[in-house]
Order: structure tokens, then C-alpha cells, then sequence
């Protein structure tokens, strides 16, 4: 009855401020919908049993997949994003890094109404901005089980040289149910570490003279030194453990949009080749930079422009702990492999972690 009443109470507010400021938010300067081009989407939320990188699970899929369907727009765009729930829980999906106006950003009950089972809500998005984003849900841990998918703006007037663009969502993959695996961090102990390999045996604390560093971790209540807490079986790049696109031709300068959509994990990007060039971060251009190796953390965007070589080019991504790894390969032919990072030494780090003041 509590839920049900502040379910009411919010939906009240809801309908007194849209009707009072119905146009005033965040989205810039200009926030009328009037004049604009229309692009609008259709995306069904539904409960399925599917199998991604040979992990079979029960997940929540956008449009029958995961990741969701890419989302493309121009700027200045006005983008009308019917969403129907079709699942028997209640949903929702927030716009990660677009400004819009307040009640459309999302997030159930502090800015936009839950989508209930069996209802459909229609989000109304004037587009002021052009980049690299991606959505994804903001009730309980469905991102965790498949709801999230990525935008592609284009920008007004092209200001840099390349040929094709290609958006690649990386996640992390498990067929343990997201609540479990939140119990399961709650209890503080290393089933995670032991399943992926990465846990430290006592031994070899002992034996690499780090005990007095592990009797400091125990004191300050910290497990053993690690850098992820969850075990994932399968890394995913566009939904699988290797993502291959050998249409792209040599020569051609492809725009690489990654997203991280992962639930926990941190990447090494390696590139084999293409002289990569890092061009956005997050959606806003950069001045261009090359690096051939970085870290990628979690919901953040990085675009890349590569060249395809007279072969395949190969980037992978490695968990940061060391315990997977998920790759992309462009073209045909010999491949110009990437490097999957070794573990990290983590008895090594643990004592450079004792010596701190902390």
C-alpha cells in the first residue's frame, strides 16, 4: 500500500510540473520540438533465454538481442523513442550523456515514470549534440542482464577524415542471476577470484615476502589484492566473444565508436595496427591522438579512427585482472594481431598497496 500511494504521489507531480514547465530542462538553449526532422525508434523490452559467447542465460533483450539496436540521429534531430514493456517487471531506460529535458533523462521515480508491464512510454528528444552514447536501463540490475544498447549522432558539419563508422559495445557476460552475484559480493569472500584463477594463495604471500602486507589487508578488513570482483565466462564484443567484419576494404578509414556497456569490467584496448587515432572521448571531440593501447573504463566512449591494413586487423579487449578477453577484426587476410595483456602481478601490487598511507 506504502508503494502503491508513492507511486500515486509521484505521478501526480509528474503531471503538475510537465504541465507548468512542460519545455523547460537542460537540453540547451534550444528545446522546441517544432521544425525538426523526426527519427523515430521503436524498442520492446522482453524476458529471453539467450546464448552469447556460448554462455546461455536468462536475459532481458531490446528488439530479440543484446546489445539493442543502434540508435542513429543528426544533429538537430528531434527523436521520438517508443519503449514497450513487455517483460513482468517494471523498466525504464536512461539516455547515458545526452542533454534533454529533466523528464525524459529516465531514472524511475526522480525523474520519469517506471514503464509498467504491458505499457509503453514514449521519450521526446530534441538532439543538440552529436557523438558517441549509448542507453540502457536504471531499474534494479537489468543493465546487468542485457538492457542496453548505443546512440550514434552525427554532427551537423563533418570536421574529420575518414570513411565508415562502426559502433562496438563491449560487456561482460554471466549466467549467474544478478542478484545472486550481488549477495554474493556482499559476503566479502574470494569464490570469484578462485573460479577466474586469479586468487593468491597464502603460500605465495608467504614465499614472495608479502605477509606483513596481507596482515595489513586482513586489519583493515580488505580480501586479497585484486582488480575485479566478479567472475564473468564470456567478454563480448557486439554480443560475441569475436566480432569479425571482413567487408571493410584495405585503406578504408574506419571510425571505431566503442562503448563500454560492461557491468564491472575495465579493458586494455590493444590495436594490431591501423595507426590508431583516439578523435572523442564520452562524446566530445578531442585533439587526435595516437594510442596504440589504453584503459576503458566502465560507460565510458572512446571513438578511434583506424585504417584498415592489407590484411585483418585485430583489436582486443582484455579485462583489466587479466581473467578474459574479447576481440574485433577488420577485413580479410593476414591478420595483424593485437596483444592480450598478461595478468597483473597482484602480490606485487598488494605490497605497494600496504605501503601507502591509508
Amino acid at each position: 500500500m506504502k508503494i502503491l500511494k508513492s507511486k500515486i504521489l509521484f505521478f501526480v507531480l509528474t503531471a503538475l510540473t510537465t504541465h507548468v514547465f512542460g519545455q523547460v530542462g537542460t537540453n540547451g538553449e534550444d528545446r522546441k520540438e517544432e521544425g525538426r526532422p523526426v527519427r523515430e525508434y521503436n524498442l520492446v523490452l522482453e524476458q529471453n533465454k539467450l546464448t552469447l559467447g556460448g554462455v546461455t542465460a536468462d536475459a532481458m533483450t531490446i528488439n530479440g538481442s543484446i546489445p539493442g539496436p543502434v540508435l542513429e540521429f543528426n544533429e538537430g534531430d528531434f527523436a521520438l523513442i517508443n519503449v514497450t514493456n513487455k517483460m513482468d517487471v517494471e523498466t525504464s531506460v536512461h539516455w547515458h550523456g545526452l542533454i534533454l529535458p529533466n523528464f525524459y533523462d529516465g531514472v524511475p521515480y526522480l525523474t520519469t515514470p517506471p514503464i509498467e508491464p504491458g505499457t509503453t512510454f514514449q521519450y521526446r528528444i530534441p538532439i543538440n549534440q552529436s557523438g558517441t552514447y549509448w542507453y540502457h536501463s536504471h531499474t534494479m540490475l537489468q543493465e546487468q542482464k542485457g538492457v542496453y544498447g548505443s546512440i550514434l549522432i552525427h554532427p551537423k558539419e563533418k570536421t574529420l577524415d575518414y570513411d565508415k563508422d562502426l559502433v562496438v559495445v563491449l560487456s561482460d557476460w554471466t549466467n549467474e542471476k544478478a542478484m545472486n552475484v550481488l549477495r554474493n559480493l556482499k559476503r566479502g569472500n574470494e569464490w570469484y577470484q578462485v573460479k577466474k584463477g586469479t586468487a593468491v594463495p597464502l603460500s605465495r604471500v608467504i614465499k614472495e615476502g608479502a605477509l606483513g602486507a596481507q596482515l595489513k589487508f586482513w586489519r583493515d578488513r580488505m580480501e586479497g589484492a585484486d582488480i575485479a570482483d566478479i567472475y564473468y565466462p564470456a567478454f563480448l564484443t557486439n554480443g560475441k566473444t569475436l566480432a569479425e567484419y571482413p567487408d571493410f576494404k584495405p585503406g578504408e578509414k574506419v571510425r571505431l565508436r566503442f562503448v563500454n556497456a560492461s557491468a564491472s569490467t575495465y579493458y586494455w584496448m590493444d590495436f594490431g595496427g591501423g595507426n590508431p587515432m583516439v578523435v572523442s572521448g564520452d562524446g566530445v571531440d578531442v585533439e587526435p591522438v595516437s594510442k596504440s593501447r589504453f584503459l576503458f573504463g566502465i560507460a565510458e566512449t572512446y571513438d578511434v579512427i583506424v585504417t584498415v591494413p592489407e590484411g585483418t586487423l585485430e583489436v582486443t579487449a582484455t579485462a583489466q585482472d587479466g581473467s578474459g578477453h574479447t576481440s574485433l577484426h577488420l577485413g580479410q587476410g593476414t591478420l595483424f594481431p593485437a596483444t592480450t595483456i598478461d595478468r597483473p602481478d597482484k602480490v606485487a601490487m598488494m605490497k605497494q598497496m600496504a605501503r601507502m598511507d591509508m
